[in-house]
């Protein structure tokens, strides 16, 4: 993983700007930890959010619940590695009740 984002996205999860949800990268309610690096990643190419379903949740590149490609080009998160720390693992410690705080332990250790 990119090391400069990686310290971002950590920085971010220990921040306390962002609430986090389940279920889905952004909602009316927060962000998972895949969310929080989409929305670095949307603040730092000046796009936006879409809100959908009658505004209860919101997408990016047509993804609600999975990176979208080109977070995961720009992040340089990878698929897997020894630990077989996965995208789909950050999904399943963030959903499983992991707090930003231990996800970005994980993420600190492992990637």
């Amino acid at each position: 993983m990119n090391p400069q984002i990686k310290q971002k996205w950590v920085d971010a999860l220990r921040s306390g700007e962002y609430q986090q949800t389940k279920g889905r990268l952004h909602d009316e309610d927060g962000f998972c930890c895949l969310g929080v690096l989409c929305d670095l990643y949307i603040k730092e190419n000046n796009v936006e959010w879409e809100l959908v379903n009658n505004g209860n949740y919101y997408e990016f590149q047509y993804k609600v619940a999975d990176l979208p490609f080109s977070v995961v080009e720009w992040s340089g998160i990878p698929s897997h590695n020894l630990m077989d720390i996965s995208e789909r693992t950050f999904a399943e410690l963030n959903d499983k009740g992991f707090t930003f705080n231990e996800i970005a332990d994980v993420i600190e250790e492992h990637l």
